[in-house]
């Protein structure tokens, strides 16, 4: 999901809707609070969602979620 965020999502179109739904069901996950971060991360990706932020700058949010999640493991 984030690659195609990151890359407008040519021919595999995904909504920001969608985009959304995905971080909300991230953010149920009992992992996410096993990380610093992570959960800052993801709702900041959401905000930027619900802000009609640049795909960029969600992709670039979500990846920020994704390395925390690394490091945190």
């Amino acid at each position: 999901m984030i690659n195609a965020v990151a890359d407008e999502a040519g021919d595999e179109e995904i909504t920001p809707t969608e985009i959304a739904e995905a971080i909300r069901d991230c953010l149920e996950l009992s992992e996410v609070d096993r990380a610093p971060n992570v959960r800052r991360y993801l709702g900041e990706a959401l905000d930027a969602v619900s802000d009609g932020m640049p795909a960029d700058f969600v992709a670039m949010t979500l990846y920020a979620a994704l390395g925390a999640l690394r490091e945190g493991a």
